[in-house]
């Protein structure tokens, strides 16, 4: 809570003139709230200092948005807005990295009666080596942590734990395997002076040649949120009719940067069917 303001608005004062895109957090994946993108000239928001851009919302009426869906958080947001009064936490933009910090789980946390410190490992994203993220902007990065997370997991005086996948957002890294719960999308992108607009994150394996190659963000600008239909964790088949499966993570990239601005590229994606997963009343 020191990391964040609170705003309160009144409900019932029309429109606020904000637009928002999904606020994923650059180091988990996770999604942790709402990214405000735009402030409109004139609006309520912009007239009373209420918002401005680069701000998250993070928590609405005590109801935290992190790992809620995108639909999910805008649905809160609706229903909120309903009541007289509005209490929103809001992060500022210096804030956002000392928040995503915060939002990984703590290695160490009292959890038993006697308050003895219990040692707790996240366990490891994939037994394979890092995931490796490469941001179509331009800039290439590794996955941190993950690899000390495996060495440290190797130690035999820690306790075992189940193997589940840490980040919600990138479970389907993990499971894509079954093939019925998903299905193909055609999405057309007209790239335009700030890109495609979204990051792919891959598992390097030298076992079995390259593997699955998934989308990891939606920037908040570019062609892809501005579409709209593109989303987190939808696996990549193919780029304008050429099927990528065996290509390597720098072989898409390189074929996606090679789309003049004012080009459009043709995707066709994967993604699992949301059928299993529970639906918020």
């Amino acid at each position: 809570s020191e990391m964040t303001k609170t705003v309160e608005i009144s409900g019932e004062g029309g429109p606020l003139g904000i637009h928002v895109v999904p606020f994923f957090s650059s180091l988990s994946g996770r999604m942790l709230g709402l990214f405000i993108r735009g402030v409109e000239e004139n609006s309520r928001s912009r007239r009373d200092g209420l918002f401005h851009e680069n701000e998250c919302i993070v928590k609405i009426n005590h109801v935290d948005l992190t790992d809620k869906t995108f639909a999910q958080a805008q649905d809160i947001f609706r229903q909120a807005m309903k009541f007289q009064s509005v209490i929103l936490e809001v992060l500022p933009p210096y804030n956002r990295e000392q928040y995503e910090k915060s939002a990984i789980a703590p290695l160490c946390f009292l959890d038993n009666e006697e308050g003895v410190p219990k040692t707790k490992i996240p366990p490891p994203v994939h037994p394979k080596p890092a995931l490796k993220m490469i941001n179509l902007s331009g800039a290439s990065s590794l996955e941190t942590g993950v690899q000390a997370t495996l060495q440290q997991a190797k130690s035999p005086n820690l306790p075992r734990l189940g193997r589940k996948s840490s980040s919600p957002s990138l479970s389907p890294l993990m499971g894509f395997g079954n093939k019925k719960n998903a299905k193909k999308i055609k999405i057309d992108l007209k790239k335009g002076p700030e890109g495609l607009g979204f990051t792919v994150v891959t598992r390097d394996s030298s076992v079995h040649g390259p593997g699955p190659i998934f989308v990891k963000n939606i920037l908040p600008k570019g062609a892809a949120v501005k579409d709209g239909r593109l989303q987190s964790g939808d696996r990549i088949l193919e780029v304008n009719g050429r099927d990528i499966t065996g290509r390597t993570q720098e072989e898409l990239v390189a074929m996606l940067r090679s789309t003049k601005q004012g080009e459009t590229v043709c995707l066709i994606v994967a993604r699992q069917e949301e059928a299993f997963l529970p639906r918020e009343l």
